[in-house]
């Protein structure tokens, strides 16, 4: 999974989020600065009990938003299912999608 998201209307900002579905590691930066990321060697990676892990952070000086970062899987063979993932920014749903 990989997709870009752009904010804002005048300061425009940049989410990146990536996820290799079969080693786990994922990496989300928020204008190039990694806002959280999880590597192969990490265990939560293998072995996870929340099903919805939840990343807020702000982007912005001059327009400042509140970004809440939303990954969910599924509770069964979540490596080779679909994950559902979730940005909302400033209490709004900004994007959705769901994918490997």
């Amino acid at each position: 999974m990989n997709f870009t998201l752009e904010i804002g209307e005048n300061e425009k900002h940049r989410i990146d989020y990536y996820r290799n579905w079969f080693f786990g590691t994922e990496r989300l930066r928020a204008d190039g600065a990694i806002v959280a990321s999880r590597s192969v060697v990490s265990l939560s990676n293998y072995v996870s009990i929340p099903l919805c892990r939840r990343y807020e952070f702000s982007v912005g000086t001059s327009e400042p938003h509140s970004v809440v970062f939303e990954k969910e899987r599924p509770l069964l063979f979540a490596g080779f299912r679909r994950h559902k993932y979730r940005v909302i920014v400033d209490g709004k749903l900004a994007h959705e999608q769901q994918g490997f």
